[in-house]
């Protein structure tokens, strides 16, 4: 599918003092001829302006409430890049005015609220993204091709572990992210960190060898009090964390295969070292490795291995071609290229999905690690 004319963007909670946004989203709608960005909306029109000026968007206008920028007409696909707690009621008026919408994972704070938006969508004929993009990038396809090859044969267990391998999951928080330390935070269903850090990584298993089937559960808080920093300096220390920080999750997934993943807060143990992932079949094994579990964020030292039992070779296999982008952005500019040519990308119905799957998780370590059957709405 040929991109006919530009997608025009509106972005919300786009900051000149950085975040998210700069890193991940504008390197590619900024180099790609798919798209242009149209408007920004903030809570100020001042602080608009000085994001529009800092980052050079001389298309931009400037817009202090999503309804207006969406009657402005000058929209096509509505970006939400700000923290979970706001996204149901600035994504809502933006779907029910007929607009795309791209938005950040988690979805909403609650599953009753993602699903909403997801039968919403549905309902008005807008196409969703959600913000699982490792999905889209260069070492999911690279497994797919793997695995569909055939090399290791039926697959028979997953056995993930790793590191967050950044400081929000350890000793450490920055000012911005203190809702991180809270197990309860604004209503939200579950905790947040680790809705995000569970929620990226299960998708991208589920993604490749089916959707959980059944979970048992048990969490735990590694770091009972933290330092709470701004840019690197210590502003208040020892802060009780009530969040959990580890998480050691079982059960089935998709066709009778066995999973465990063990996820804890913190840096590796040696830097670069925060990933081992074996998919163990029965005719030979993948091993990946890399800085990180968080496969959304990405690591450029990802690494896949193919051992054949009957030969007992090991073979490093290439990695797909990436994007010519920073890390933080090579897979969200792989999700926005799928979309501007109309291929799959990660949807609503995989948000609801995967909010499923967290209330399942955090009910299981209420139940001291029961055993549950899953079942989904998509």
């Amino acid at each position: 599918m040929s991109v006919q004319s530009p997608i025009r963007v509106g972005i919300i909670g786009l900051s000149a003092r950085g975040g998210w946004a700069p890193v991940s989203h504008l390197p590619y709608l900024q180099s790609s001829s798919n798209y242009i960005i149209t408007a920004v909306c903030n809570t100020s029109i001042e602080s608009v302006k000085k994001a529009i000026e800092q980052f050079q968007l001389t298309s931009a206008a400037a817009y202090d409430s999503v309804e207006s920028m969406c009657d402005s007409g000058n929209v096509d696909l509505v970006v939400c890049v700000v923290v979970v707690f706001a996204h149901y009621n600035l994504i809502k008026p933006a779907i029910e005015r007929g607009k795309d919408v791209y938005v950040e994972w988690p979805l909403c704070a609650t599953t009753e609220e993602s699903r909403e938006l997801a039968e919403l969508a549905q309902s008005k004929g807008v196409r969703t993204i959600i913000g699982l993009q490792s999905r889209a990038g260069h070492v999911h396809s690279t497994l797919q091709q793997v695995l569909a090859s055939g090399r290791i044969g039926q697959v028979l267990a997953s056995h993930l572990v790793g590191s967050g391998g950044s400081p929000e999951t350890g000793n450490k928080i920055d000012r911005r992210f203190l809702y991180f330390k809270d197990r309860e935070a604004k209503g939200a269903k579950g905790q947040v960190a680790l809705s995000i850090y569970i929620g990226q990584t299960m998708e991208f298993v589920a993604s490749l060898l089916g959707q959980p089937r059944t979970l048992s559960a048990q969490l735990q808080v590694t770091w009972p009090y933290v330092d709470i920093v701004d840019g690197g300096k210590v502003i208040e220390g020892n802060v009780k964390k009530t969040a959990d920080d580890y998480a050691s999750l079982h059960g089935i997934l998709g066709d009778d295969v066995k999973y465990s993943y063990v996820f804890r807060g913190g840096d590796a143990f040696e830097e670069g070292n925060g990933l081992v992932w074996d998919i163990i079949g029965d005719k030979g094994q993948i091993r990946i490795t890399g800085a990180t579990v968080m496969f959304n964020m990405g690591a450029d030292n990802y690494k896949i291995q193919v051992k054949d039992y009957e030969t007992g070779e090991i073979e490093t296999v290439p990695l797909h071609e990436k994007l010519p982008l920073p890390l933080m952005a090579q897979n969200v500019g792989m999700v926005y290229k799928r979309f501007a040519e109309g291929s799959q990308v990660p949807t609503f119905e995989d948000a609801v999905r995967r909010h499923e799957f967290l209330d399942a998780v955090f009910a299981s370590d209420k139940d001291n690690g029961s055993m549950r059957a899953l079942t989904y709405s998509y």
